[in-house]
């Protein structure tokens, strides 16, 4: 019977522990003039939210003192292991128009994996007048990785300053045969997914086919039941439609609908059914928004630029080279562009253009 109470003893500590296990945050930032001194924990909960800033991402907060050092900690994080970013922001800003700012001397976030129960530290190096300028994570293998795969991707961003371009092109393929490298010897499977997430999409999806769908089918057999392979399967959906999002059968089959109904009212010869007619009623299938002028009004001079440049087909970096900003900029701006215009999406975006003609 003693043995029986010692064991209940036991289980209910073992839950107590776990129920209450806190998360840690530490670390050392080198916190300038220019920044607030208060650090910002972001959840990651979809992969197009891994640069983005919002207030409704924020699940935790702490002051930064006057030497630099913080702690963040909690016990509400989920129990399965996600994406975070730690960040700062500049005085002038708030938490409705936050930027991350990548590379240089402003460059004010670092992105982590994390659950209950976990501790990790980061630390900026003091020879950098950046928040997090050359930060380093100590704690956890996996967060060292993810430290790796920032120092791939933050010189990327840089890209628009290659003014030649075979050049640029060069630097472009480096990057994603780096960051395809870095993905297949990756053992944990969300950093990796980190990796692809930074592929440039819009330029190898097609060419690099067989890496997207094997890392799809790695994510279902690995980590089927998180978000994140949900979000990676619709993106891959996405662009494997892209270029021919209305599937030709269903061409046909609005053609022997539309036939078959002039046929039978009779009050419209087959001469007059013109193609555009047809790309009228694929147009109310894709269910695009209608956007009163007055969105478009509430554009401010550079966003509406910006859009004009997506509306062209410009690539961000494109966008970044056309404007001399940085890339990171022109990022910032999209998402609020496209908050504005109640689309998520590039595709999106280019399609209201043709809407508004």
């Amino acid at each position: 019977m003693n043995h029986l109470i010692k064991i209940l003893i036991l289980l209910q500590f073992a839950f107590f522990i776990e129920v209450n296990a806190q998360y840690t945050i530490k670390g050392k930032v080198n916190l300038g003039s220019d920044w607030q001194p208060k650090i910002y924990m972001a959840s990651v909960n979809k992969l197009s939210d891994y640069y983005r800033t919002s207030p409704d991402m924020i699940v935790n907060t702490a002051a930064i003192s006057p030497d630099g050092s913080f702690e963040i900690k909690g016990d509400n994080l989920p129990s399965e292991e996600q994406f975070y970013r730690i960040y700062l922001m500049k005085n002038h800003n708030t938490d409705y128009d936050a930027c991350l700012y990548v590379g240089g001397d402003d460059h004010n976030f670092a992105h982590l994996l994390l659950k209950n129960g976990e501790s990790v530290q980061v630390t900026a190096s003091d020879t950098s007048i950046a928040p997090f300028g050359e930060y380093t994570i100590s704690g956890d293998p996996d967060n060292r990785s993810m430290q790796t795969l920032a120092r791939i991707v933050f010189p990327s961003f840089y890209f628009y300053r290659i003014k030649f371009p075979t050049e640029l092109k060069f630097s472009e393929d480096k990057l994603h045969s780096n960051l395809k490298s870095f993905a297949d010897t990756c053992s944990n499977t969300l950093v990796a997914l980190a990796a692809i997430n930074n592929t440039d999409f819009d330029e190898y999806f097609d060419q690099d086919i067989d890496l997207y769908q094997s890392f799809g089918e790695r994510l279902k057999k690995e980590l089927p039941n998180s978000i994140y392979t949900k979000n990676y399967l619709l993106k891959m959906k996405y662009y494997a439609n892209e270029d021919n999002s209305t599937s030709p059968w269903l061409y046909w089959l609005l053609g022997l609908l539309g036939l078959g109904l002039l046929a039978a009212i009779g009050k419209i010869s087959l001469d007059s059914f013109k193609i555009n007619g047809l790309e009228k009623e694929i147009h109310k299938l894709k269910k695009i928004p209608e956007i009163e002028t007055s969105v478009f009004e509430s554009l401010t001079q550079k966003e509406l630029e910006i859009f004009n440049l997506i509306a062209e087909g410009k690539s961000n970096k494109e966008i970044a080279s056309s404007l001399f900003v940085e890339l990171s900029t022109i990022k910032t701006h999209i998402n609020k562009l496209y908050s504005k215009l109640g689309v998520s999406n590039r595709k999106e975006a280019q399609n209201l253009a043709k809407q508004r003609g």
